[in-house]
């Protein structure tokens, strides 16, 4: 498939799984490709982008008209319209926040840690577990740690990470999610570590990063395939 057609697939939600390792191969590998896609999501932005163009336009003709006539009227229109374009200019990051405020919840303890042979590190990871469903995420990032240390499974980084981005730790959470080969090591937390990739770029309002890893939750057969594809299409 040629890199035009792949970029069209992308922006119209029809991406396989091997297509979207393609894609970010290429934005990682191919310069012109990646100034490509990028242009391809700014053209996304041209509902809002028009809207700001006419408030603008409206603004320089009111700039226009003799200075002589109506001051105090042109001076509040333009007050008012400065306004709007202040609210334009804010309105996407503050969108982006609610989107992720009302998408993000820590992900369900699915892990079943046995202790009954005593050993430290299930012991650690037990605690880990406790500590996390009580919310009490700082603790919990400690104890993952510490068991991950002894016993590195996929897990207990997963969610690590997550109780990082729980503490609005976003920075060191996308950091440890992205620190685990997940599609490699055919982790069963692949879709849903690339779920929580995808909000943590949301808030960090880098909505391209953000909708290549909800594509790839989208090509997934994971319960949050559909919240994925919506999540995807608010985006647009």
């Amino acid at each position: 498939m040629n890199k035009e057609a792949l970029i069209e697939k992308y922006f119209s939600h029809q991406l396989s799984d091997a297509e979207f390792n393609q894609l970010k191969k290429w934005i990682e590998e191919d310069e012109l490709f990646k100034n490509e896609f990028y242009q391809q999501l700014e053209i996304q932005k041209t509902i809002s982008e028009a809207n700001h163009s006419q408030i603008k336009e409206r603004l320089k003709k009111l700039s226009n008209k003799p200075k002589n006539k109506n001051k105090w009227y042109l001076y509040a229109a333009s007050v008012t319209i400065l306004m709007i374009l202040g609210l334009l200019f804010y309105k996407p990051q503050q969108e982006l926040q609610e989107i992720y405020a009302e998408n993000f919840e820590a992900y369900p303890n699915v892990i079943n840690i046995t202790t009954r042979s005593g050993s430290d590190n299930e012991n650690k990871a037990a605690q880990a577990f406790q500590y996390y469903e009580k919310g009490l995420y700082a603790e919990a990032v400690l104890a993952f740690n510490e068991a991950y240390k002894n016993h590195p499974e996929d897990y207990l980084l997963f969610y690590k990470g997550v109780s990082l981005l729980a503490q609005q730790k976003t920075n060191e959470g996308i950091k440890v999610l992205h620190s685990y080969d997940w599609e490699k090591n055919q982790s069963e937390f692949t879709a849903v570590a690339n779920w929580y990739l995808g909000l943590a770029y949301i808030k960090q309002e880098q909505l391209s990063l953000a909708k290549l890893h909800l594509q790839k939750v989208m090509a997934s057969e994971n319960h949050l395939q559909i919240q994925a594809q919506n999540l995807l299409k608010e985006l647009d």
